[in-house]
């Protein structure tokens, strides 16, 4: 089965997000998540989930949408890794 990600934003309100796979943070200026091959960050104010259905990746949020940031999976790294760098 082929994953993608579909986002559908309207009048910078309604944001749907398919292909979600794990919701990391949640406020109501911000919203950090992974999907698929990527990391995303939502900004925005009055954030609300109007939907999440985990099963299949499904994201359904509402409020004022700023901005949306896709970057890289980041790779883990242990502890010391992190703290040497």
């Amino acid at each position: 089965m082929l994953k993608e990600n579909i986002l559908r934003l309207v009048n910078r309100n309604d944001l749907s997000i398919t292909g979600v796979e794990k919701v990391i943070s949640f406020s109501p200026n911000e919203v950090n998540l992974m999907a698929l091959d990527c990391e995303i960050k939502i900004i925005g104010k009055e954030l609300q989930t109007i939907k999440l259905d985990e099963e299949n990746g499904d994201l359904v949020l509402s409020g004022v949408i700023d901005s949306i940031k896709w970057s890289n999976k980041k790779e883990k790294q242990s502890l010391l890794k992190r703290i040497f760098k």
